[in-house]
């Protein structure tokens, strides 16, 4: 008889009421379901947590425990979601934790497959995948330009993102959990540190999440700078940061790339605001 594993799934939130009822009934739509779904809330004040409550209600075998914590937002911690994923593994009851992001779109099998490989004993962690989802122009342009490529991806260097990803609670221990210093890249640097204790990763491409990438320039813009600042603050891709700065004066990555060039305002501004909020987060 096959060994069943069961799987704790967690999410961490604050203030998603305009995108909440989206992110559960794409959970609803699962093929298969968590054992439990931890969702921990950091205080949220826009009635994100009503609408929790009565989604749980009326899907009682969807198991949601909702768990709100006001230490788990930016008032009390620098970094509000790695701790609001801790305290969600903290309170799971099973050895196998599958995390995404409630701001994204699950693909109805998602669950399923980002569990599957756990059929081998020998899987420690699953990088699940992630594609835009796509509402306008800007975002479409964005997307072609900055989000990875699955026929271009290196499975050696791959680092999943926590909006798609799951693995033994046993190795989330072993690093000490979510790294809770730092607003951003938490998850690349937790990714790292399971890396350097040698668990071992598989890569599962049909374990597909949707994310919103940004809609606008502007947007674009503040969200390079604030995903810089954890790069910066764990000293992560230090030496493209170092080359980086070349290119501020001579930018040939941009025109040596047709479509960066194409959209050289764009290429150029996610460039420097990145270079900005990097050395942010270096002196942080």
């Amino acid at each position: 008889m096959e060994n069943v594993k069961k799987i704790s799934l967690i999410t961490t939130l604050f203030n998603e009421a305009d995108n909440i009822n989206r992110f559960l009934k794409s959970y609803k739509n699962q093929t298969k379901h968590a054992d439990e779904f931890i969702i921990v809330d950091g205080g949220s004040t826009d009635g994100t947590i009503k609408i929790i409550e009565k989604f749980s209600d009326e899907n009682l075998n969807l198991k949601i425990n909702l768990i709100v914590d006001k230490t788990c937002s930016k008032k009390f911690v620098a970094g509000p979601i790695a701790k609001g994923r801790n305290v969600a593994i903290e309170y799971s009851k099973y050895d196998y934790i599958a995390a995404t992001d409630a701001g994204c779109l699950l693909d109805n099998k998602w669950f399923e497959e980002i569990v599957r490989p756990f059929k081998d004993n020998n899987i420690d962690v699953v990088s699940g995948w992630y594609e835009a989802f796509i509402e306008n122009n800007f975002q479409m342009i964005y997307a072609d330009i900055y989000l990875p490529k699955l026929n271009n991806i290196n499975l050696e260097t791959f680092l999943p993102s926590s909006r798609s990803i799951a693995f033994k609670k046993s190795c989330w221990d072993r690093v000490s959990g979510y790294p809770e210093n730092s607003l951003t890249a938490e998850d690349t640097k937790f990714d790292l540190d399971m890396k350097k204790i040698e668990c071992e990763f598989i890569f599962a491409p049909k374990a597909v999440v949707y994310w919103d990438c940004p809609r606008s320039y502007e947007e674009a813009i503040d969200k390079a700078s604030y995903y810089a600042h954890g790069d910066g603050k764990f000293r992560l891709h230090l030496k493209k940061f170092i080359l980086r700065n070349i290119f501020l004066f001579f930018p040939l990555n941009i025109l040596f790339s047709k479509n960066r060039r194409k959209n050289f305002k764009l290429s150029y501004g996610v460039m420097l605001s990145y270079q900005l909020g990097y050395i942010k987060g270096l002196f942080s």
